[in-house]
């Protein structure tokens, strides 16, 4: 899992692009998880007691490109809000679809920065978390 570590808001302010808004609290986090050609996201709401998560397809732009920034595409296909963190934890289905594009700016194994590109420029930092 990848942590949001920092967060830097895009030229017109905006933060975090979610395609559910809810509030930004200080002590919930926002996790990604990737897979060799899956995503998903997770927000909490109300700590690790209350999530949204998203999930869907993860691709390279360009998997021939080998220098940063990497353009990476995701298809969200599917999401819920849950109860609890577990990864069977129950679910209520929400109808979400979408595409997001971002730039991998510095991916190691630890740390990385990447930027949104289509939700309004914001730049992330994350950090790995077992």
């Amino acid at each position: 899992w990848w942590r949001l570590a920092y967060l830097q808001p895009g030229p017109s302010g905006a933060g975090v692009d979610r395609r559910i808004p809810f509030p930004e609290l200080p002590w919930n986090d926002s996790y990604q998880k990737f897979g060799e050609a899956t995503v998903e996201n997770v927000g909490e709401l109300l700590g690790p007691f209350v999530q949204v998560r998203v999930r869907g397809a993860l691709r390279e732009d360009d998997p021939t490109d080998l220098v940063a920034p990497k353009r990476f595409v995701a298809t969200i296909d599917s999401g819920g809000v849950c109860l609890g963190k577990a990864d069977d934890a129950p679910c209520v289905p929400l109808p979400i679809s979408g595409e997001g594009i971002f730039d991998g700016i510095y991916l190691d194994d630890r740390l990385r920065i990447g930027q949104n590109l289509n939700g309004g420029g914001a730049r992330i930092v994350q950090v790995r978390v077992d």
